[in-house]
């Protein structure tokens, strides 16, 4: 009789290890995200997780709610149910890793993507999810160990709480092609005299930019100052003068995109452009992950739609060419 149970309980211990937990990703090489899905509707579900991103150290820098609105009332299309992005970032984590490394504007904020097709038939879900971490840093070309290891334990916190609030049922891994993330990120610089009032230049220039990028169609969606954010809680950012990012969308470009079969990549949207002034230097510098990196993560296929995607790519660098800006 001993033996029976014990060979009962064998058998339940490997049942139990050969179980399927679909809320769980696969492991698998070039992944450039995991998205979770919730059967139904979840906006309110979402919102109540927002709501609780505080408790792990998130704030949300902007929340684009329900865009599927806006591009109906723009474009009259209708192909997904809900969409909305929400710009996240911590910025406790954040402060000593954009003292050591600029680059980390790119994705300070990055996007927390939440989506649902029309199609009920084919997927009744709420899908969640964001770029994985090493994606994210790859893009910015991040080698520090220690600088990853913080970055990765600052999304995986964010991962535990999706988990635990929206208690998903199944999971999918968007994989990239093997190529690496050749000039993903996009630097420039802007050289200037050194002007009386700083911040009457800087004020200066962010209305001239927005101007200018407004009348090529693009949108502002979204807009932080860390430097003001750190010195008013007097936290040492004195590396920089200046460092600021703002949220790039363009309605058309992701209406092409987003509405029209390709949800998921929202996960890019919107680009978060950093900009910032060395102490002391006259040089405003400018970088941003290149839309190029959509094509190589999500393997976008359709060559019409790959080159307006690469046209919009060289919009942007040439509207800062405008502005006075030159490739670093």
């Amino acid at each position: 009789m001993k033996y029976k149970y014990l060979i009962l309980l064998i058998t339940v211990i490997i049942n139990l290890s050969f179980a399927k937990d679909n809320s769980k990703p696969i492991k698998q090489k070039n992944a450039t995200a995991t998205l979770y899905a919730s059967e139904g509707n979840k906006e309110i579900a979402l919102d109540t997780l927002v709501s609780k991103l505080p408790s792990i150290g998130y704030s949300v820098v902007k929340s684009n709610k329900n865009i599927q609105e806006f591009y109906y009332k723009k474009f009259k299309e209708k192909n997904v149910e809900m969409i909305s992005f929400f710009g996240i970032t911590d910025d406790k984590v954040m402060r000593p890793l954009l003292l050591q490394n600029p680059n980390f504007g790119a994705y300070a904020p990055f996007n927390l993507l939440a989506y649902k097709t029309l199609d009920i038939g084919k997927d009744d879900n709420t899908w969640y999810g964001h770029l994985n971490a090493n994606t994210m840093l790859d893009i910015m070309d991040i080698q520090d160990t220690k600088q990853r290891d913080s970055f990765h334990k600052m999304v995986t916190n964010l991962d535990t709480l999706v988990k635990k609030e929206m208690k998903p049922t199944h999971s999918k891994v968007f994989t990239r092609s093997n190529k690496i993330f050749k000039d993903g990120l996009i630097k420039m610089v802007m050289k200037f005299k050194k002007p009386e009032d700083l911040e009457e230049f800087i004020e200066d220039f962010i209305s001239e930019h927005d101007t200018k990028f407004s009348q090529n169609n693009f949108i502002i969606a979204g807009f932080k100052d860390f430097k003001f954010d750190y010195d008013d809680q007097d936290l040492d950012f004195d590396k920089y003068d200046a460092y600021w990012i703002s949220m790039l969308c363009h309605f058309k470009f992701s209406n092409s995109i987003f509405n029209r079969g390709k949800p998921e990549a929202g996960m890019f949207a919107p680009c978060t452009i950093y900009f910032y002034i060395p102490k002391g230097k006259n040089e405003l510098h400018v970088g941003y992950a290149s839309v190029k990196n959509w094509i190589t993560s999500l393997k976008f296929t359709d060559t019409k739609r790959i080159k307006y995607m690469k046209s919009i790519d060289n919009q942007v660098v040439e509207i800062f060419k405008e502005l006075g800006f030159t490739k670093e």
